[in-house]
């Protein structure tokens, strides 16, 4: 019966909507209201596939310089090699690499100026182990050769310093005295050595204003540490694991110690962008509404039009649910043919930028990452948008086909 009554009511509203009407005014405000829900939902999954490109784009910058996972203290800066179960975590099945860090905020020097850096102290096998020498674009990773000390430093940060790799100027690098400290000679509060600048990395990150990369040994010697390390990180071989290795590293290391993977390493970053991606999806839904609300326009309409229908459809037996069926019916159609139009034109222009990058960043003369604008399209946002036109146009169609249609 529900069934019977459902096609009858998508007959009735199919046949008002696409016959001839009296007033041609009728027909333009259907053109007008299907048109609006296609340019509101072609905004949608514009922005959306954008949104998504630039988290990819985003991801895979932090992947290149962030571990697999990281283990740090929940309260404290550092903690000794000695009592932490290193051995343990490297005999975990997937767990290609486990490295020792001692990283600290730190004051260099170079040529005069100053710049306050995160100093990272790292093995002989991190480049290999991380694929950080990867993201050289000047210079190599020997961090010690021949009796010296030698750092790699992030391309911002280089360019602030205006660094010459091939000049004969030394990074002085500045630390506070951990254990003896001379209050009445603020000079010798602190710690001084020298490294050698030997390349400059390239992440595409905030990263590349912050880190200067040396030897572990170079970092302990200035910081008076011995065998402690401030963190461990961790390189896995499949991705895919990464959930229950992680899950395995919290267990071996115990409560006092933090495991985070690359996303919870920035969670503030990607927090932030997801609750960006939420507000523009909440702003274009608010401009999509409006767009619909023309289908209150174009049903009124066509129920002053079809007063006569409506009454030869009562006197047929029709009752009023049912005839406020038909109307609403027909405002679905136009919200149906608007947003499967949308979402094609959607997908259409997503297509061309991906395939022909036609939109560029800036006028090409800048320094990015990519040069346009990167697009990702996920199946689940052509669900999302879809639905909200569905509910969206439900509302909005109830409003004109619940007015008293028949006396």
């Amino acid at each position: 019966m529900k069934n019977r009554r459902f096609r009858t009511a998508l007959f009735v509203a199919w046949r008002h909507l696409f016959s001839k009407k009296k007033h041609s005014l009728v027909n333009i405000i259907s053109i007008i209201s299907a048109v609006g829900v296609l340019s509101g939902t072609a905004a949608l999954i514009i922005v959306l596939s954008v949104f998504n490109g630039m988290e990819e784009l985003v991801v895979d910058s932090f992947n290149s310089f962030n571990s697999d996972l990281k283990i740090t203290l929940r309260e404290g800066k550092s903690f000794e090699t000695d009592s932490f179960p290193i051995a343990r975590l490297r005999s975990i099945d997937g767990v290609n690499a486990v490295e020792e860090i001692v990283s600290d905020l730190t004051l260099i020097e170079y040529d005069g100026k100053q710049h306050l850096i995160e100093l990272k102290g790292v093995g002989p096998e991190y480049a290999r182990n991380s694929g950080f020498d990867e993201l050289l674009i000047d210079g190599d990773f020997d961090l010690q050769h021949d009796g010296c000390e030698f750092g790699v430093m992030g391309a911002i940060a280089a360019g602030t310093l205006q660094v010459n790799l091939s000049g004969a100027e030394l990074y002085k690098v500045f630390y506070p005295k951990r254990l003896r400290k001379n209050l009445g000679n603020p000079a010798d509060a602190f710690n001084t050595r020298y490294l050698t600048p030997c390349g400059v990395f390239s992440s595409f990150t905030e990263y590349d204003d912050k880190y200067l990369i040396c030897s572990i040994d170079f970092v302990r010697n200035l910081m008076s540490y011995e065998n402690e390390v401030t963190s461990v990180e961790l390189f896995i071989s499949d991705e895919k694991n990464l959930p229950s290795i992680q899950k395995k590293v919290a267990e071996i290391v115990g409560d006092n110690y933090l495991v985070q993977n690359r996303f919870q390493q920035e969670e503030l970053l990607f927090k932030t962008m997801k609750t960006e991606k939420m507000m523009i999806f909440a702003i274009l839904s608010f401009v999509l509404l409006i767009a619909v609300f023309n289908i209150i326009g174009t049903l009124s309409m066509i129920i002053i039009e079809k007063k006569e229908d409506i009454a030869v459809l009562n006197y047929l037996g029709a009752d009023s649910s049912l005839i406020r069926q038909v109307f609403i019916t027909e405002g679905m159609i136009i919200s149906f043919i608007g947003g499967v139009a949308g979402m094609v034109l959607g997908w259409l222009v997503c297509f061309l930028q991906q395939t022909f990058h036609l939109i560029s960043f800036g006028n090409g003369e800048a320094n990015y990452i990519v040069d346009y604008y990167p697009v990702k399209m996920n199946p689940t946002d052509f669900l999302i948008v879809f639905v909200t036109i569905f509910l969206i146009s439900v509302i909005v169609s109830l409003i004109p086909s619940r007015r008293s249609l028949v006396n």
